[in-house]
């Protein structure tokens, strides 16, 4: 990794209730995120790929290689041994600033993961001295706007070509973190 160690955070691993009352674990990789992430990158369906990648991918391992080497924090969610979703957080060059990678399995989307996942991970930027999480997406990734400006209380900051970029200030919105994660999230390591 560029240089720097993965960050571990004290709240994972554990377990996301989804809005059907299922069960999704939670981790910090192991041995084996290049085999779990280029399992469930291969599964998703051209739409998410675009929405998440901003580009169709033929090859997945350099994406995989890029995300392994360069990722400040990674949290994989996992059922039945496989990885269902991912969510990621990057050093942006300014001090403090992360920038947020996400992306849920189709058939798990609209389930409340990604919300979870993107409260999980914010909350333990705060836990290592960041203070914003900011995150990129096509105007057409409503999903994404919702999760981090209505659900977290992030803003939009700016509009690029075909791009909107987003904003979560850390601290003002810790309660509002900690108030997703209290309802759908326990950790094994610590309460909330």
């Amino acid at each position: 990794m560029n240089g720097q160690e993965r960050l571990v955070c004290s709240f994972v691993p554990g377990n996301a209730t989804l809005k059907d009352g299922s069960t999704v674990g939670i981790s910090s990789p192991g041995e084996d995120a290049r085999d779990l992430l280029l399992g469930l990158f291969q599964k998703l369906s051209l739409d998410t790929v675009l929405l998440r990648f901003l580009r169709p991918i033929k090859y997945w391992e350099p994406v995989v290689n890029d995300i392994l080497s360069n990722a400040r924090i990674i949290i994989i969610g996992l059922r039945d041994g496989e990885a269902v979703a991912s969510a990621e957080a990057y050093d942006t060059g300014i001090r403090g600033i992360a920038e947020l990678g996400i992306v849920v399995r189709d058939d798990l989307q609209g389930k409340g993961l990604g919300t979870t996942l993107t409260a999980l991970l914010a909350l333990c930027l705060l836990e290592k001295g960041y203070h914003a999480l900011e995150a990129y997406f096509d105007p057409g990734n409503i999903a994404m706007r919702r999760i981090m400006v209505d659900k977290l209380g992030g803003r939009v900051i700016g509009y690029g070509r075909d791009m909107v970029f987003t904003r979560l200030d850390l601290e003002p919105n810790r309660e509002r973190l900690l108030a997703v994660l209290r309802e759908r999230y326990k950790s094994v390591n610590r309460e909330l």
